[in-house]
């Protein structure tokens, strides 16, 4: 990939001398965070904070960067921040499009956990009810072991396959082959390893149970249903104003690939705006995707076979299990993103970031949040 010097922006620190390749970009491949308990809670009076936002977003410094924060099913701030292209100075809107990466896998378990509220899949299937054609020892893996990271089916993305894979679009089948014939990493339900090829497989059940293509049930079911018109895979003749990614690589600023619709297919191909993650935070908090006793077994951390929990349940990375906070990161090749959620407090916060390689959206996500909760105004 060329270098393409620094973007005219302000950026943050260049990486450390030395960094190398597979370190950079294995730090990409980790998409994703976690599960807990819906608890009423009073919510607190609306103030809008949205110039506080756009301070702490100006404060991140990114090429471009856009966030929200809802709470209650209402937006209490919103605000973007950069050039979506910063070459051509092109501010980043409300519904400038972004890639989300593995963010991507929050929306497949929504599929997932409304089929089996429908009554077409149970989370205790054996896969090979509704996928034909797997190796033998993947038959019996169940769907809420590929949801969590449990079921110790290989990652058949990985630091030397990464940049090469991003910008292409091959079948489900195709990705599967790529590890269809390694042995399981550990026996399902014993341990926990994040695993891509996971995400593929629980699709191809969703497509079983629904009867339609993976992107037509995500965009039938929820897409279309929660006003997301923007989001979707990338397309050969794509009319969003979707951002330019920002890969900073061994102290160099790169211009990556984009994600192809396939590469990353239900595990991370997914595009929105930020309009788009607020009517998606909209719809979680007031009840339009899923019933809170749904969401409840949809937060609940996986316990593991012999003991322990996974710190995972499904589609969700366990953040603070004592605090009932959840979430997932995503990554590409130039984008990164991060979905919070702190169900006791009925809050989440999204921020997607028009760059990748040494950045951490959690702790961007957390630092805008608290931004946020501190123009709260002191309890009489």
């Amino acid at each position: 990939m060329p270098d393409t010097s620094k973007p005219p922006t302000p950026m943050p620190n260049r990486a450390p001398p030395g960094l190398s390749r597979r370190r950079c970009l294995t730090g990409l491949l980790v998409l994703g965070a976690a599960p807990l308990v819906c608890r009423p809670a009073r919510a607190a009076q609306v103030v809008d904070a949205s110039v506080q936002l756009r301070e702490a977003l100006q404060a991140e410094r990114q090429p471009g960067i856009a966030a929200v924060v809802v709470e209650h099913a209402t937006v209490i701030a919103r605000a973007v921040a950069g050039h979506a292209d910063t070459e051509r100075r092109v501010a980043v809107g409300e519904r400038t499009v972004f890639e989300l990466g593995s963010v991507t896998k929050v929306l497949t378990a929504m599929l997932v956990f409304q089929l089996r509220d429908a009554g077409r899949l149970a989370l205790d299937d054996p896969l090979a009810r509704h996928v034909a054609d797997l190796p033998p020892a993947w038959r019996v893996v169940t769907l809420r072991q590929l949801l969590s990271h449990t079921s110790g089916i290989p990652n058949y993305l990985d630091a030397g396959n990464f940049i090469g894979l991003m910008p292409t679009s091959p079948t489900p089948r195709t990705l599967l082959a790529m590890v269809s014939e390694r042995p399981l990493d550990f026996a399902p339900g014993t341990r926990h390893a994040y695993s891509n090829t996971n995400y593929i497989l629980a699709a191809l059940a969703i497509e079983n149970a629904a009867g339609m293509p993976y992107w037509q049930c995500l965009a039938s079911r929820l897409l279309a249903p929660l006003g997301m018109d923007d989001a979707g895979p990338r397309t050969a003749s794509d009319a969003r104003p979707i951002a330019d990614g920002h890969l900073l690589l061994n102290g160099h600023w790169l211009r990556p690939p984009p994600m192809g619709a396939g590469s990353g297919w239900a595990g991370g191909s997914l595009l929105a705006s930020l309009r788009d993650m607020e009517r998606l935070a909209v719809g979680l908090q007031g009840g339009r995707i899923l019933p809170a006793d749904s969401l409840r077994a949809m937060w609940t951390d996986t316990p593991l076979r012999g003991g322990g929990t996974a710190g995972w349940s499904a589609g969700w990375e366990v953040v603070d299990a004592a605090r009932g906070i959840v979430g997932h990161g995503g990554g590409t090749a130039g984008f990164t993103a991060y979905l919070r959620h702190d169900a006791p407090a009925q809050r989440t916060t999204v921020v997607l970031v028009n760059r990748a390689g040494e950045i951490d959206p959690k702790a961007i996500a957390e630092r805008v949040e608290r931004a946020v909760l501190a123009t709260r105004p002191e309890p009489v």
